[in-house]
């Protein structure tokens, strides 16, 4: 025997040792699931598909949650940056600073200085609306002028393309009256 002889008889020991763990596994756990209560899982193709509809259902419902929630929370951001009053939120809290005036106008004279309270600049609900709207309009003009401009554009374009289209056609029918020509001196 050879070192191939030698091989083949290793790889054929070990593939039968292999087999016979694994037929001495399969018959131990044979034994002990015999003695083991039998539980029945649930399986086909309907209760599969009902399992996977719930999976889906709650999916949907979270995200939806979610989605909810985040906006509440921007529209609550939004609303809190209006000087004038919009819809009141038991969470709202009014923005506020301290600072360090002096009052001149006392007639002790002293030069005391106390804390006042002054909110953060914030604008209405009608000035955003006036602005977005002259922003609007603005835009709807260069849109116009844009779209002129190309309409106008076009014209010429549709012209020039026309007079080259012309040239080229002209050329291919002198290129071909001379192929024609020459085929027929042949």
């Amino acid at each position: 025997m050879g070192v191939n002889g030698n091989r083949k008889l290793m790889s054929t020991l070990l593939i039968g040792s292999i087999l016979l763990m694994g037929l001495v596994l399969v018959q131990g756990e044979d034994h002990n699931s015999r003695d083991a209560p039998h539980i029945r899982h649930k399986r086909g193709i309907i209760w599969d598909f009902f399992q996977k509809m719930v999976i889906t259902k709650n999916l949907i419902v979270d995200q939806y949650t979610d989605t909810r929630n985040t906006l509440n929370d921007i529209y609550n951001t939004v609303n809190e940056q209006f000087s004038d009053p919009g819809p009141e939120k038991p969470t709202s809290r009014p923005r506020v600073t301290t600072e360090k005036t002096s009052i001149s106008g006392e007639e002790s004279g002293s030069n005391s200085e106390e804390p006042t309270t002054t909110e953060a600049f914030q604008i209405s609900r009608y000035e955003l609306g006036r602005i977005l709207g002259r922003n609007f309009r603005g835009l709807q003009k260069l849109a116009m002028t844009e779209f002129n401009t190309a309409l106008n554009a076009t014209k010429y374009n549709l012209a020039e393309y026309k007079s080259e289209a012309d040239k080229q056609f002209a050329n291919s029918l002198a290129v071909e009256k001379k192929n024609k020509l020459k085929s027929l001196k042949g």
